[in-house]
């Protein structure tokens, strides 16, 4: 008996290690997986968006070649304006708005994945609230205060994605209109910046997310999770859970 203990207490700890790093392996594999699936789905749209755009130009081009009447020419590209600018403005703003608020769910999703593991691992007593607004910058705040994780090393991706946060807010919030709204400032600032010319707003201060844009910014985001899965391993490391 006392030596089926004793060779249960050398298991143990090896079990414990094993189980850190799968959960910190799981952890990091899930934010590759998400956002590799994006990707995916990002580059099947863009395609689908770009042949729509060209077979429609060439229907309505030879439409309007065969016809020798100039008003009657002038009638029928003013009948096709509107499937034109669907194809051109419409369906692509309504396509890559859709795109990025995924993409912010997925960082958000992730990010609350990393403060339960956190927690998890490093025995912090708080939970954190994925339920509540702010989840980035509650999320640093979390691992910075309660998992003693140093965030300070990416201080740049927070502070990006905090942007892009207020960027998705204002498309589901008021359909990409930065009109009245108390971050216009900081939208504003941000797309006036050099890193932004995938970014621009309309004669109505509505924002257009031009071709590149989310594929721009989902490696961003990556470098950012990245950095936290990173940050969590050097603290799970500095506290001797994997020696």
């Amino acid at each position: 008996m006392g030596k089926a203990k004793k060779n249960n207490d050398a298991i143990n700890p090896k079990m414990k290690k094993l189980g850190i790093k799968i959960a910190l392996s799981v952890r990091r594999d899930k934010v590759t997986h998400d956002l590799e699936r994006f990707n995916e789905l990002l580059n099947f749209v863009e395609e689908a968006l770009h042949v729509k755009k060209k077979r429609r130009e060439s229907y309505v081009s030879q439409k309007l070649s065969v016809m020798d009447d100039e008003n009657e020419a002038s009638l029928m590209a003013e009948f096709y304006a509107e499937d034109i600018f669907q194809i051109e403005i419409d369906f692509p703003r309504l396509q890559r708005y859709a795109l990025f608020v995924s993409l912010m769910s997925i960082v958000e999703s992730n990010l609350i994945g990393f403060c339960r593991t956190a927690k998890h691992l490093l025995s912090v007593s708080k939970d954190f609230d994925g339920t509540l607004p702010q989840v980035i910058k509650r999320s640093m705040e979390y691992l910075e205060n309660e998992a003693r994780i140093d965030i300070s090393q990416f201080k740049y991706y927070i502070d990006l994605s905090i942007i892009l946060s207020h960027i998705r807010n204002c498309i589901v919030h008021d359909e990409g209109s930065i009109k009245n709204r108390k971050d216009s400032v900081i939208i504003s600032d941000f797309i006036k910046g050099k890193e932004t010319i995938l970014l621009d707003t309309d004669r109505g201060k509505k924002i257009i997310l031009n071709k590149g844009f989310v594929e721009y910014y989902s490696q961003e985001v990556l470098k950012f999770l990245d950095c936290v899965s990173i940050g969590l391993g050097k603290k799970v490391s500095s506290l001797k859970l994997l020696d």
